[in-house]
């Protein structure tokens, strides 16, 4: 019967699997082709030496051997150099490919061959029968080319064969046929440094061998760790993009059903009802801390948050944080101390305040008992902006994990009350932005310490942090027209209701040509636009915005809404100009910020 396991090898160790019998011949391929390049690339020192070798020994034998024989050996070797020049200028030139890399090999071997015979011919010329001193020099020559030979040919075993034996044993013949006892010695001597050069040539062969084989395997390694790193990054890129599109097509429901609730909330209910509202609402709510947090993550990796260095009180941010925070230490039974400090740090007030505000709750939500420290410390140049906890500590092979997106040490049942596991991820995105430096001290049982290291202000450029006025409580919008352009009926519907509570006159369309179409019956000219970014087709909210102002020729007050968390279009739509709410949105913002839109209108007419 036919398996259905996976391919196996035979019992004489070849894979059957043919894909992988094709790669290992294709390195095999490599293999050798790298090795036929190693000889090529020696071929310049082997034709140096072979040229500078034979010129003195020319010089040292002429007196024993004559002019005649010394210059046509010479000449032999000058004549092979040359032609050795020749072939490997052309091996570089031609550059072959692997499979076209038998013929250079085989020619690499003649021209070995040939070098052999010169110099074995040589010798058996130029050997002189009575001069011991001249067969010593002789012999020298021969042992330091053979020597030789293992370096410039010893990648290509038949290239060394080619030159070694044709080389060395018709010298050690001469040697041992001359009969006395130190000639015979010496052409043993000599046959046994063959057979020793060999062994030690075998061995450099597979040393060689091995060498490419494992720069083979680790460029493919590398290689392969590279299109993983790819395909992984692509993954990674697929991954955002699916989160992007299902966060903006979660957002528009929610964003719909916070309009009605806060539609509803504003109109007159019995208790049992507004009980039950209210609980909605801090069903939205929550989801709503979710979404905004999985934004201000996508903005950060986006890119499209600047921050805005300036000197800044550290006493503004840390009266804040109490201020916050103070109401929900109370409720867990928990001290929370803020010291008192005069410092001034340089640093983007707003994200520095969001820093400090997740160390906090961080802090305040892991604490049971015992209290909460938020203070500062001047180390030279620097101040150190320090958050103490006697909470339940951090594990130390833990220190580097709790920065990851949705990493909570004790909450595996993901229990939305107790985080969501994204604020140190956010601190140290914010943290990496600004340039300041977080450390982390933890003992386990005793409580944590997170500080950020911020550079020095002086007190003299010192620029005050103010609230922005909420002017929406007395700006009436009764009788604005607002024109909602979204593609999404549920969504149009929450926001004119809402607008509609607020006395405002609301006009819905799907895109900009639909809302031009309605326009025409109206005698009036609109007082907001609030246009969804990402709207049908490629339309999108800037386009809208800049149609409707054309139309009228007025710099209309517009705002865009957005529930998009892909990098690309969060830089678009930074880049617009335009004010932006994300979605779900807080009805409080939206009114203040329409407010604000209205009466900076008003003030520049």
């Amino acid at each position: 019967m036919p398996s259905d396991g996976p391919p196996q090898a035979d019992f004489s160790g070849t894979p059957s699997d043919p894909l992988r019998a094709a790669r290992l011949a294709a390195q095999d391929l490599l293999v050798e082709n790298e090795k036929v390049r190693t000889q090529y690339r020696n071929m310049p020192i082997s034709m140096v030496g072979s040229v500078g070798v034979a010129t003195l020994m020319g010089v040292a034998l002429v007196k024993g051997v004559g002019w005649a024989k010394v210059l046509v050996w010479i000449a032999a070797v000058y004549a092979w150099s040359l032609g050795r020049f020749f072939q490997w200028r052309a091996f570089h030139r031609c550059d072959p490919k692997p499979e076209a890399i038998g013929p250079w090999r085989s020619s690499g071997i003649v021209g070995s061959l040939l070098a052999g015979l010169i110099w074995g011919g040589g010798a058996a010329v130029m050997y002189v029968p009575e001069g011991l001193a001249y067969q010593l020099f002789l012999l020298m020559g021969l042992v330091g080319m053979g020597s030789g030979c293992v370096f410039s040919s010893g990648s290509v075993m038949p290239s060394f064969f080619a030159f070694m034996y044709p080389a060395i044993l018709p010298s050690a013949a001469i040697f041992m046929r001359e009969g006395d006892l130190l000639h015979v010695t010496t052409g043993a001597l000599m046959l046994l440094y063959v057979v020793l050069m060999t062994l030690f040539a075998v061995r450099v062969y597979g040393s060689i061998g091995e060498f490419i084989s494992l720069r083979f395997e680790n460029s493919g390694l590398v290689e392969e760790l590279r299109r993983r790193k790819e395909v992984a990054e692509e993954a990674n890129v697929a991954k955002s993009r699916f989160l992007a599109a299902a966060s903006h097509d979660l957002r528009q429901p929610l964003h719909a059903l916070g309009l009605f609730v806060q539609a509803l909330e504003d109109s007159p209910l019995a208790v049992r009802e507004r009980q039950v509202i209210g609980n909605i609402r801090h069903s939205v709510d929550a989801m709503e801390e979710l979404f905004n947090a999985l934004l201000d993550i996508s903005r950060l990796d986006a890119g499209v948050v600047q921050p805005c260095v300036t000197t800044i009180p550290l006493a503004a941010v840390f009266d804040r944080v109490r201020f916050e925070y103070a109401p929900i230490a109370r409720q867990k039974r928990v001290t929370l101390t803020v010291m008192k400090t005069t410092a001034h740090v340089l640093s983007d007030p707003s994200l520095l305040g969001r820093i400090v505000r997740n160390l906090l709750a961080n802090a305040v939500r892991y604490t049971d008992r015992g209290g909460v420290v938020l203070g500062c410390r001047r180390r030279g140049n620097t101040v150190r902006v320090e958050v103490w906890d006697t909470g339940r500590g951090i594990p130390a092979e833990r220190h580097g994990e709790i920065f990851r997106e949705f990493y909570q040490l004790e909450n595996p049942e993901r229990d939305r009350r107790k985080g969501l596991g994204l604020g140190l991820a956010i601190v140290e995105r914010l943290a990496k932005l600004l340039g300041h430096a977080v450390e982390l001290r933890s003992s386990v049982g005793k409580g944590s310490m997170f500080a950020i290291t911020v550079p020095v202000g002086s007190k003299e450029d010192c620029v005050p942090i103010e609230s922005s006025p909420d002017t929406a409580g007395v700006f009436d919008l009764s009788g604005a027209l607002v024109l909602v352009i979204d593609d999404e009926g549920a969504v149009q519907e929450g926001m004119a209701a809402l607008l509609r509570k607020w006395k405002c006159e609301v006009l819905t369309a799907g895109s900009g040509k639909e809302m031009l179409e309605q326009l025409v019956a109206v005698q009036r000219l609109p007082d907001l636009i609030v246009s969804d970014f990402r709207l049908r087709g490629t339309e999108n909210g800037i386009e809208v915005v800049e149609l409707l102002r054309s139309e009228f020729n007025v710099d209309i007050p517009a705002l865009l809404v957005t529930g998009d968390t892909a990098p690309d279009r969060l830089r678009d739509a930074e880049a617009s100009g335009l004010p932006i709410l994300h979605k779900p949105l807080n009805p409080a913002r939206l009114r203040t910020l329409i407010a604000n839109l209205l009466r900076e209108h008003i003030r520049a007419a």
